[in-house]
């Protein structure tokens, strides 16, 4: 490793500066991302062997930040989801919005005179 690079940082430490750009207390961030605070002290400090899937997209999406990245920190891959799944929890789109989105996506994908 040459001097310019810093290693990465623990997931700990990029979710706690995460938090800290978003401008959310430990309490805060508790409550947006519906997990305990016991759990958010536990994942700053690098106690959790294992976090879950489903706290690690909780905050993902309470933090604005990309699902993958998260889980690459936590080393761990990122389960694969559908587009519907995506757009509820990446965006926090309503049903009726996916819906939309999949008719535009139709309607392209319709186009034979579009295609390479």
């Amino acid at each position: 490793m040459t001097d310019d690079q810093q290693p990465s940082p623990s997931l700990g430490q990029y979710l706690d500066e995460a938090r800290k750009q978003a401008r959310y207390t430990l309490r805060q961030l508790a409550t947006e991302s519906g997990i305990t605070l016991s759990s958010i002290y536990r994942l700053i400090s690098d106690d959790v062997d294992r976090p879950s899937t489903e706290n690690l997209m909780s905050l993902a999406k309470v933090l604005h930040l990309d699902p993958a990245e998260v889980f690459a920190h936590a080393g761990i891959s990122a389960p694969s989801t559908d587009l519907d799944t995506l757009l509820r929890s990446q965006y926090g789109l309503p049903d009726h919005a996916i819906a939309q989105i999949h008719a535009i996506i139709a309607a392209h994908t319709d186009q034979k005179g579009d295609r390479p």
